[in-house]
């Protein structure tokens, strides 16, 4: 039996027991569940998951509600001032550790899920993004996805070179693989002020062992260890493609003019589908790309690092998390603990992943071995190999962030970047309008700023 008609078959039973259950049905237990993941399809499957869950459970109740990540903070905030809102939210890692700093979370349930759903199956790196200094889990990791350097490994090999897991080695493949009077350009990285080049400053930046701030609030920023990352980055950017750069220069890659790029995970189907890489295939956003037909051997020939080392090895991503929010009623909290171990279920957690595949990467080790993982509806992980996707997530044991140092949220941090402050200090420097000494030291300045204001 495929896949798709045991999921038709589910959704019989399920609509079948949801008209009829009622007539034999008890009160149940109603547990309220906030999600982050607004698109209509996404609700549907996470919808579909919880009747499933209640034709087993007859007793409980599950109410599916989705808030947008930028309101789920106030919204969380004021429903806990009126007693009311949810008893499980699924949002940034970040974000449930400050709910368990507000002493709203749980910490006993957490823990006691975990330890169910089995400690050992998590990557030890998304497990340290939710553990503080005390011990206690204010949340359970739940998928995420991991950035990286993807390069084209036949290349690498051509000319004698290490795979890119170090400055060093970074370095030198960039300057031996640039050749812009061929159409052949090193590495991509931000060269304007945005997300994009935060992200892969940052990814530098914590191989470097740089701190935007301390545990307390402190800036530590303008270090020398920032001042190298930042020339660093500078000596990376001559040899990115011309003008202005951001993901959008991902096209290159996969026109064969580019042999490195920092990216997310989220690339993997694009790299996977023709359909879906057609986006990237054009020549309408550079001059200098007249359009090329899909590569059916890049996949092959495209390697992924996820750990790099300057000082320190450091890999960097996005964790999202499971929130267990307290409550007085001893029902619900058994409820609330019933239905997130249900969603670690095998079937049940590989179909919420399946929602976006590579953009959802599992935090449990064993989930990766599973055939079931490998048969996403896209085909996307049909077209990657078991050793090629743990090499991947081996990128979850070693996770980093400014904004969560030493077992603790750091909210200035979350600040940093809403401000664009790290985009705009590489921008003037790339300009030109400040040497890295002094661009660092003006961001830390700015940094203190915000300790002001908190």
């Amino acid at each position: 039996m495929t896949r798709f008609k045991a999921l038709i078959q589910w959704y019989v039973l399920v609509s079948f027991f949801t008209l009829f259950m009622p007539i034999f049905a008890t009160a149940a237990t109603p547990i309220t569940f906030w999600t982050t993941e607004l698109d209509a399809d996404r609700q549907a499957v996470i919808k579909y998951l919880a009747d499933v869950f209640m034709i087993f459970n007859p007793d409980i109740k599950v109410y599916i509600e989705g808030v947008g990540e930028n309101e789920i903070v106030a919204t969380v905030t004021q429903a806990r001032k009126e007693r009311t809102g949810p008893n499980i939210v699924s949002c940034a890692s970040d974000l449930v550790v400050s709910f368990s700093e507000y002493g709203w979370i749980n910490n006993t349930g957490t823990e006691a899920c975990i330890l169910n759903i089995g400690k050992d199956r998590f990557y030890s790196g998304t497990l340290d993004k939710l553990q503080h200094t005390d011990g206690a889990y204010s949340g359970i990791p739940f998928n995420g996805w991991i950035q990286g350097i993807w390069y084209r490994k036949d290349w690498f090999k051509e000319c004698g070179l290490e795979p890119p897991d170090s400055w060093e080695n970074i370095l030198k493949a960039a300057k031996t693989l640039h050749a812009p009077e061929k159409n052949q350009y090193g590495i991509l990285i931000g060269t304007q002020a945005d997300v994009y080049a935060e992200q892969v400053f940052t990814h530098l930046a914590l191989s470097a062992g740089v701190k935007e701030f301390t545990p307390e609030g402190k800036v530590v920023f303008d270090t020398p260890a920032a001042i190298n990352t930042l020339k660093f980055y500078t000596k990376l950017a001559k040899y990115t493609p011309p003008g202005p750069q951001s993901w959008r220069g991902r096209d290159f890659y996969f026109q064969g003019q580019l042999a490195m790029m920092f990216y997310s995970t989220f690339i993997m189907d694009d790299m996977a589908i023709p359909s879906i890489a057609a986006n990237s295939l054009t020549g309408n956003n550079f001059d200098e790309l007249n359009g090329a037909p899909y590569d059916y051997q890049l996949l092959k020939h495209t390697g992924f690092i996820s750990n790099i080392t300057g000082s320190h090895k450091a890999s960097y991503g996005v964790i999202n998390a499971l929130g267990l929010l307290k409550t007085e009623n001893s029902e619900q909290k058994k409820a609330t603990e019933r239905f997130v171990e249900f969603l670690f279920t095998h079937d049940v957690y590989i179909t919420w992943l399946h929602m976006v595949p590579g953009g959802m990467m599992p935090v449990l080790k064993d989930i990766a071995a599973h055939d079931t993982f490998f048969r996403d509806h896209q085909g996307v992980f049909q077209r990657y190999s078991r050793q090629r996707v743990q090499s991947i997530l081996s990128g979850f044991d070693s996770l980093k962030s400014f904004s969560f140092v030493d077992g603790h949220i750091v909210p200035q941090a979350a600040q940093a970047s809403a401000m664009g402050l790290l985009a705009e200090m590489i921008q003037k420097t790339l300009d030109g309008k400040m040497v890295p000494e002094e661009a660092v030291s003006q961001t830390a300045v700015k940094m203190r700023m915000i300790n002001s204001k908190i």
